[in-house]
């Protein structure tokens, strides 16, 4: 391969498509990032690019490609009481100082009614944004799907157990986590064991859950375990009252999160039983919460905030041409903080 360009004349994106022996439209592609270009064209082009000495003109490429210099981070909701949860916060926090670093703008859509996930899939539909981050996306929703037809950058908070969903995710290793902390109960001496599990439209609480069941092997009973509608502590008041009968058989309930965690032991408080030396109970989070409550919670620690960054790292590597797999998966490690609950 040789240039084509005559001396003094600058490259342009035709230039480099001849040389690469590809269509202008799949230079175009390959420069705004898109997967849309086989490894092999994208080989021939990023030599073609050096062999010509082409250098994107940034204020053309910005308008040819309507960019915004924005990225948006898109929280689906079931309740709004999630929205104040320090783990979602502290992942907002992570990803607009690194989108900012950046220089680009972060902007957050909330998707808590059928109008607002209707009006995000089309802002969507119409690149509204360069890159998209999606924070607790419902596998079973039309908002998913709006982003399998967009060519912009998406990046997803949790590992999908949807094959359709062709998105590279950073997630915690939950399942590894609550594994590890239902083990934790075990090796005490705590068998005996419930579990208040997260919403089923969240794959987060699904892999926890695995991790409780994985853990509890042939000890696992499918009738010590709740199926809570969503995060809050309420939902842990409600899994002790529907536990109730069975409370002088157990020695532990673990918790999907620190919230689900804080209303177990309101509600074994109310009930007369003393946490632990009665019940031990765990969380997951390591919330604001988890210190708030009495007893503390043992619980297992994720760095939210450092969720964020890595989402936000990744979606803005994507943007630049980064070469990401769309099964791609970080998960990020956790652990067990002791306190006084368990």
């Amino acid at each position: 391969m040789r240039s084509m360009t005559k001396a003094g004349k600058k490259a342009t994106i035709r230039d480099v498509a001849r040389l690469a022996g590809v269509s202008y439209g799949t230079v175009s592609r390959y420069l705004n990032g898109s997967a849309h270009v086989s490894p092999a064209a994208a080989e021939r082009i990023a030599q073609a690019i050096q062999d010509a000495r082409y250098t994107p003109n940034q204020a053309a490429r910005s308008l040819a490609q309507q960019r915004t210099q924005t990225i948006a981070l898109v929280i689906q909701v079931e309740s709004n009481e999630t929205l104040i949860q320090s783990s979602v916060a502290r992942a907002m926090i992570g990803a607009n100082q690194t989108i900012g670093d950046a220089g680009y703008q972060m902007v957050t859509l909330i998707a808590n009614t059928d109008a607002s996930t209707s009006r995000i899939a089309q802002l969507v539909n119409s690149d509204f944004a360069d890159g998209y981050m999606l924070f607790s996306l419902s596998e079973d929703d039309v908002l998913a799907d709006a982003f399998l037809t967009t060519d912009r950058p998406v990046v997803i908070s949790e590992v999908s157990n949807r094959s359709d969903l062709p998105f590279p995710a950073v997630d915690f290793a939950n399942e590894d986590g609550q594994r590890d902390i239902t083990r934790h109960l075990i090796e005490a001496g705590r068998t005996r064991l419930a579990y208040v599990c997260g919403p089923g439209y969240s794959p987060t609480a699904t892999n926890r859950f695995k991790g409780f069941r994985e853990a509890m092997g042939e000890r696992f009973d499918e009738r010590l375990v709740y199926f809570s509608d969503d995060w809050e502590m309420t939902n842990g008041e409600m899994a002790t009252a529907d536990f109730q009968p069975m409370l002088d058989d157990l020695d532990g309930i673990v918790c999907a999160n620190d919230d689900i965690a804080f209303g177990v032991i309101n509600q074994l408080n109310r009930f007369g039983y003393r946490v632990p030396e009665d019940i031990a109970v765990t969380g997951f989070d390591d919330s604001p919460i988890a210190v708030l409550s009495r007893p503390k919670i043992t619980t297992v620690r994720q760095d939210s905030q450092l969720h964020g960054r890595a989402m936000a790292e990744l979606v803005l590597s994507m943007m630049h041409g980064a070469q990401v797999e769309p099964d791609y998966v970080r998960l990020l490690p956790t652990t067990i903080v002791d306190r006084q609950s368990a």
